[in-house]
């Protein structure tokens, strides 16, 4: 065995030309047995190779003698001797062959003493050197040292046809018709009736016309030129790919699946071949195969930009994200600019629209006029002072400091696309003007055209480096890219520039918080509070940011929210409004909601459904107070079924508040609790009698003024936890219905089948991905021989944090780790095709990845925590009927993986049966949990009619049953 594992690796080593360590193996195995003819004749080659025919004589008769059969050990043996010039010995070498009967090649030598009657030429005697050798290393299959004789030949001898049919028939091997063409056309004039060579050299002749062909757009043309081609060749896997190709365009769609899979059968891991595989079974309206496709073409390599497009085709065909909770940054923050009265404008540029405007001629405003209307913006009078800049504009178009002030003092109000409006024009008139830069970079990124909203920024910074609130946009940019770690230097110099400014200490903060750090995060955001205490936007984040630490006790967490409230309702609480909303019990009750996610996002992923139902229930009249910049497919549609809709973005939490007032709601529900562009502040102000906090955030809101919570009894199961709550229970039989997307790709097989091993998976956000869920986690996949594991939701910019560490810590290496970036809804879903088992973080688990991943016939693993965050996997696992994959501690966590993961069948038919249990769960029945919700409404509004304070209750079963 020792011997065959030799002769193995010294065939790797010789076939590479590392022609030492071949030799040395190759004696290696001689020492063991002498007469191995294999390591003699190797051994006789290489010597023939580096240019010692004679040494290597020795081993060549050793492997005749050893295997006297093989007729190229002959020959090669007669070769050395000729190149030695021992002809007399090669004749009678080649005598002894032929009484054997053996095809040897003929030795063109004329016996010493026989008169020559045709001398042969040096050049003869050195072509049959040639082919002899060529030959001999071909059956060898060492087919790049034949072709590299071959092309010496051709150097040598270029009038001989056999040095150009080799290296013609080289490059025909590895299918290459477009580098054979040239020794085609060589070899084809030299030997003019050798067939074979003709129809080689017709063949690449068309394939070379049917590229330009199509090159040019003559499909049709070039189809024929190729299947003249394929009629030589059918299994060509160039040539098949491109018939199917243009068989797509034709639109030949059943002609192109079958020269696709006979390409794919010649080059299997052929990435652009399985891509125009699934392209034309898609044609074909093959859809479960493309699918199929798809995962086999993934298994090789496919990916990229173009797959996931695709990708995005086939979920649409298919059908006739985490809980992105924590609040971002006050990236909308008003322009911290002071007007000077020494304003300077620039003029505008000939070419600019500005130019072009109505001119006073050389009027403009007095420096006393653009002081007296600067001090109007700087003592906070902005109504003012937009009036007063709007007469400058009227009256000095081509003065900047109208334009700018107009700018400026919109963006201050909120009123964002009023103010980039002017801010167009104020730009041009006043270039290189940082607070428009600021005001345009501000706006752009809430309306997520991060890349305008960067340039800003550089400019920022190119004119002022040392700009903290450029550096503070730019990081709140490069966040919103996934540019974590970039965001974290230029959060760090926003910091150094002024250590006493709260806000970039936020915005740092929601860095750490993203990199998974969240000790520095809270570090960050108390800081934030320290230097600001009326801050609400850090309050929000450290409330946040805690909930996904196991360092935090309940009470700790329970305490840092009445922090929040104690600090901003205190203010406004004995001025809450006496309510004078009819106190009928049963009549037609008007229903407010405030969110920042109509759009989008996975809040919308469970209020839409249930908004459908509720919006055709007579007795209620819907509300919205829309609190997101964003305006996409999702808010258009839920903008239809709400009675009235406002856009209350940018607008002052006390605006908000008059206007919930004045449409005299009579239940506010809020969707966002701490959380992007909530509206709690408006809600500390009390305008509705009865307010509520639902889906949008995982624990209390801390306001006294919010009533109650909506839940379920596996959400917030005991007095243990209603203890975490200002609010009072209100507990429904799901707290609520999961709308799984329109864009989910088909459930497939259980990769594990497949594969031969177990792939774990995740793709919660990465600040839930802590130390010690990796530590568990890679307790696991060693308890699971040869696991893997797949994260995604990963930042854009490849960065992975501290994850390949604390992986390497555990023992995890990384070849068994396979991270993937944030994606598009079809493309994060699809990645459930490579996923048995989801695992869970703690204590902040997931709800919206876990329902995803069960739609995806993906079950997750999960430890319940000490919170309410920490209680999400078990609810969407208990509402599914899936107890065995709820743990009650870290070591059960390990023995139910190992067990679930043992029975591959079990596991199989659990996925293939996925849907069809979520569809039972009472979280993806959206009517049934609508009509628990109306008739919770109801019963808050009859307690509040007779004067009842706010308690716990619990929505009756058989109301539930009825809608069953």
């Amino acid at each position: 065995m020792t011997t065959d594992a030799d002769l193995q690796q010294a065939l790797t080593h010789h076939r590479a030309k590392r022609l030492p360590q071949a030799e040395r193996l190759y004696r290696d195995v001689l020492q063991a047995r002498p007469d191995h003819p294999v390591a003699n004749h190797n051994l006789g080659v290489m010597a023939i190779q580096t240019g010692q025919p004679g040494a290597g004589l020795p081993f060549l008769k050793a492997a005749v003698e050893a295997a006297p059969k093989r007729a190229e050990f002959w020959s090669l043996y007669l070769d050395a001797l000729v190149m030695t010039g021992r002809d007399d010995e090669a004749q009678q070498v080649a005598e002894l062959g032929r009484q054997r009967g053996l095809p040897l090649h003929a030795v063109r030598i004329e016996p010493v003493d026989a008169p020559a009657t045709t001398p042969r030429s040096d050049a003869d005697l050195l072509a049959d050197e040639f082919i002899l050798t060529i030959e001999t290393l071909d059956k060898q299959n060492m087919h790049a040292d034949a072709e590299t004789l071959a092309r010496q030949m051709t150097g040598l001898l270029p009038t001989h046809g056999y040095g150009w049919k080799a290296l013609a028939y080289a490059h025909l091997r590895r299918g290459d018709l477009a580098s054979a063409l040239h020794p085609l056309g060589q070899a084809a004039a030299c030997l003019p009736a050798d067939a074979d060579l003709g129809c080689h050299l017709h063949a690449a002749r068309a394939m070379q016309d049917a590229l330009a062909l199509e090159q040019r757009g003559e499909l049709r043309e070039a189809g024929k030129r190729f299947e003249a081609v394929h009629a030589i060749y059918p299994e060509h896997p160039l040539v098949n790919h491109r018939l199917g190709v243009i068989s797509i365009r034709l639109n030949q769609s059943s002609a192109a699946v079958e020269y696709m899979e006979r390409a794919i059968g010649g080059d299997p891991n052929n990435c652009q071949y399985w891509a125009n595989y699934i392209d034309a079974l898609l044609q074909t309206g093959e859809l479960k195969a493309a699918w199929m496709a798809l995962e086999m073409g993934q298994q090789r390599g496919l990916k990229g930009p173009e797959i996931d497009k695709l990708i995005g085709v086939m979920t649409m065909m298919s059908t006739p994200a985490t809980y992105t909770v924590q609040r971002m940054v006050d990236n909308d923050a008003p322009s911290n600019a002071r007007l000077s009265p020494a304003f300077e404008t620039q003029p505008a540029a000939a070419n600019t629209p500005a130019a072009s405007r109505r001119s006073n001629g050389k009027n403009e405003p007095s420096k006393a006029e653009i002081a007296a209307i600067a001090e109007m913006y700087n003592t906070d009078r902005t109504e003012e002072a937009i009036a007063a800049a709007r007469n400058l504009v009227d009256v000095y178009p081509s003065h900047g400091f109208g334009w700018k002030l107009m700018a400026i003092s919109l963006h201050r109000l909120g009123r964002y696309d009023q103010a980039m409006d002017y801010c167009a024009t104020a730009r041009e008139l006043c270039l290189n003007d940082i607070d428009l830069l600021q005001v345009s970079a501000s706006v752009l990124e809430s309306k997520g055209e991060h890349d305008q909203a960067e340039a800003d920024c550089r400019k920022i910074l190119e004119i002022n480096p040392n700009h903290q609130e450029g550096l503070r946009i730019l990081g709140i940019v490069l966040i919103s890219l996934g540019r974590l770690e970039e965001a974290e230097r230029v959060c760090l110099r926003a910091v150094d520039v002024d250590p006493n400014a709260p806000l970039p200490y936020s915005t740092l903060g929601v860095t750490y918080m993203k990199l998974g750090n969240l000790d520095k995060a809270a570090t960050q955001f108390r800081r934030a509070i320290e230097l600001n205490p009326n801050g609400d936007l850090a309050y929000d984040n450290l409330a946040f940011c805690m909930t996904h630490s196991e360092n935090t006790d309940p009470a700790e967490l329970f305490a840092t929210h009445r922090m929040f409230g104690e600090q901003f309702e205190t203010l406004f609480k004995p001025n809450w409004p006496q309510h004078s909303n009819s106190k009928d019990p049963e009549r037609r009750l008007r229903i407010g909601f405030t969110s920042g996610d109509f759009c989008r996002h996975a809040v919308a992923s469970f209020f839409e459904p249930i908004l459908d139902h509720l919006a055709l229930n007579p007795r209620l009249s819907l509300h919205a107070y829309s609190n997101t910049s964003i305006n996409d497919q999702v808010t258009e549609r839920m903008r239809g079924k709400f009675e009235r809709w406002h856009h209350v973005f940018g607008m002052k939490d006390d605006a908000v508040a008059k206007l919930i007032a004045a449409d005299e709601i009579d239940i506010l529900i809020d969707l966002a609790g701490h959380t992007a562009n909530n509206c709690l502040l408006s809600l500390a102000r009390k305008p509705a009698p009865i307010q509520a906090s639902w889906i949008g955030y995982p624990g209390t809101t801390g306001l006294s003024a919010v009533d109650y919570f909506l839940a379920d009894r596996h959400w917030v199961p005991s007095d243990q936890f209603r203890d975490q709550f200002t609010e009072k229970i209100v507990y429904l039989p799901a707290l609520a219905p999961f709308k799984a997307d329109s864009l989910s790709p088909p459930v497939n097989l259980l990769p594990a089948q497949r594969n031969g091993y177990i792939t774990f998976g995740s793709f919660n956000r990465m600040d839930k991905l802590r130390r010690e869920v990796i530590a568990l986690w890679s307790r696991l996949m060693h308890a699971v021989p040869n696991s893997r594991m797949l994260i995604g939701a990963m930042p854009g910019d490849g960065s992975l944090g501290d994850l390949v560490e604390w992986f390497a810590e555990e023992g995890i290496a990384r070849e068994r780790l396979d991270f993937r970036s944030r994606a598009s809804v079809p493309v994060y879903l699809q990645q459930h095709y490579h996923v048995d088992i989801c695992l869970d973080t703690f204590p902040f688990s997931g709800l919206t990845t876990a329902l995803h991943s069960l739609w995806m016939g993906v079950p997750t693993l999960t430890l319940p925590g000490k919170t309410v965050p920490g209680r999400s996997g078990l609810t969407a696992m208990s509402h599914a009927g899936l107890d065995m994959f709820i743990t009650t501690d870290k070591d059960d966590f390990v023995r139910r993986g190992v067990a679930l993961t043992s029975d591959i069948p079990a596991l199989a038919a659990l996925r293939a049966g996925m849907r069809e249990r979520c569809e039972r769960s009472p979280m993806f029945r959206p009517a049934q949990i609508a009509e628990s919700v109306s008739e919770a409404l109801r019963a808050m509004w009859r307690r509040w009619c007779v004067g009842l304070s706010a308690e716990s209750f619990e929505v009756k079963e058989a109301a539930a049953e009825e809608v069953a």
